[in-house]
């Protein structure tokens, strides 16, 4: 298939062209791997531009290759309010295209670029704005978008390992819920209509897993329905941003998972501390910007009075000991990098230290959700055999 294209290279200059390729996402990556940013890519037998006949909600990856395009532009000298109009053209009728309509019509409004990408609505990560504001307060917007790049980019790496890890669990819990009702639907009714109603004399745990299984079988339909109901709310209930707040705040509590979150959190606040640093924000402006994208309550309220404390003049080390906001490795490199003059070196190497770290917990934390699923499958499953032969032997007692 041939796609025209215009795209800007390297110096900012405008080229026009035809490529071939196997869809419209093939011809972007093609452009981008010869050192160019699309601006406008059309199908060549039907003069449709790319992406007019779906306007969907913009993917993480949608959102990634569109500031990473910016991102090109920027540094190759082209103006803010051209780069986001010719983005807004490349991905004419697209969620994207649409929220960088918005972005130009905020920028020629008088509003800061900062402002505008908040207005699209986008749902971008939050130290993305941070990064913006700081690389317009010193004139390097183009560097500080190449640091959010590099994290969204980071972040859609760790997103892809976690679904992909999750697949196997996920369809064994799936498997091992459905095998539980074939057996409160069809199993476990066969043996109560065996019994007769005789159910004086069986133990309890019989009579419960008896009751359950009739119960199901005689109320499928509302079962079903309620359970659609609750699947449904829970979904609901998630996409609300102060419960699924609560429900992040609920995760950290967990053994293992928890203590991942706030290793992906500090690596996270010091890697935007660092490149807030590198891109010459005083510490005051760039600890309260890497402060604002903490969502764990507990680290928030642990570096929120670090910063007080360095904003009555304690040294940046000496505040995060005394509120132990980091461990005995962590101070020791804030505490070099203070002394050296390096000091947003050091925090990168503390992000990274973090961030690994974070990973190898979540790996662990994905080894061991399998067999806990797999016991814990087997023992409602087990639970439920052991009650119906218990019920029969009883019978079988009760006769002779």
């Amino acid at each position: 298939m041939d796609f025209q294209y215009q795209a800007a290279n390297a110096e900012g200059h405008v080229l026009t062209g035809q490529i071939s390729a196997a869809n419209d996402r093939e011809a972007m990556r093609l452009l981008q791997q010869q050192n160019l940013v699309p601006i406008s890519i059309t199908n060549a037998a039907t003069n449709q531009p790319l992406g007019r006949a779906h306007n969907k909600k913009a993917s993480n990856q949608d959102k990634t290759l569109a500031i990473q395009e910016l991102t090109t532009l920027l540094n190759a000298g082209v103006p803010l309010a051209e780069s986001v109009d010719s983005i807004s053209i490349a991905h004419a009728g697209t969620a994207i295209g649409t929220a960088f309509a918005n972005a130009l019509s905020a920028l020629r409004r008088g509003e800061r670029f900062s402002e505008a990408l908040r207005l699209t609505e986008l749902d971008l990560p939050t130290y993305l704005y941070q990064l913006v504001a700081a690389g317009e307060l010193t004139g390097k917007l183009g560097l500080s978008l190449q640091t959010a790049v590099a994290q969204m980019e980071y972040e859609d790496r760790m997103r892809q390992e976690m679904r992909n890890a999750l697949t196997y669990p996920a369809i064994l819990v799936v498997a091992g819920i459905s095998a539980i009702l074939l057996v409160f639907i069809v199993v476990v009714p066969k043996f109560a209509s065996l019994l007769k109603g005789n159910t004086a004399n069986i133990p309890l745990l019989s009579k419960w897993v008896i009751g359950t299984g009739m119960f199901v079988q005689a109320n499928l339909l509302w079962v079903g329905l309620i359970s659609l109901a609750l699947v449904m709310g829970t979904v609901a209930a998630l996409r609300n941003p102060v419960m699924r707040s609560r429900a992040f705040e609920g995760l950290v509590s967990v053994p293992i998972l928890g203590r991942w979150i706030v290793e992906t959190e500090m690596g996270r606040w010091a890697s935007m501390l660092s490149a807030l640093l590198e891109n010459r924000v005083p510490i005051i402006t760039a600890m309260e910007l890497a402060l604002s994208g903490v969502k764990v309550s507990t680290l928030r309220n642990s570096l929120q009075q670090v910063l007080r404390d360095v904003r009555g003049g304690a040294r940046f080390a000496d505040a995060l000991a005394t509120n132990r906001a980091l461990g005995a490795t962590g101070i020791n490199l804030v505490r070099v990098g203070e002394r050296s003059g390096a000091l947003a070196p050091m925090l990168r190497a503390l992000s990274t230290l973090h961030e690994n770290a974070g990973r190898d917990r979540m790996k662990r934390f994905l080894l061991l959700l399998e067999p806990i699923a797999i016991i814990l499958i087997g023992i409602v499953i087990g639970v439920i055999m052991v009650a119906i032969m218990l019920a029969v032997t009883s019978m079988n007692d009760s006769v002779s």
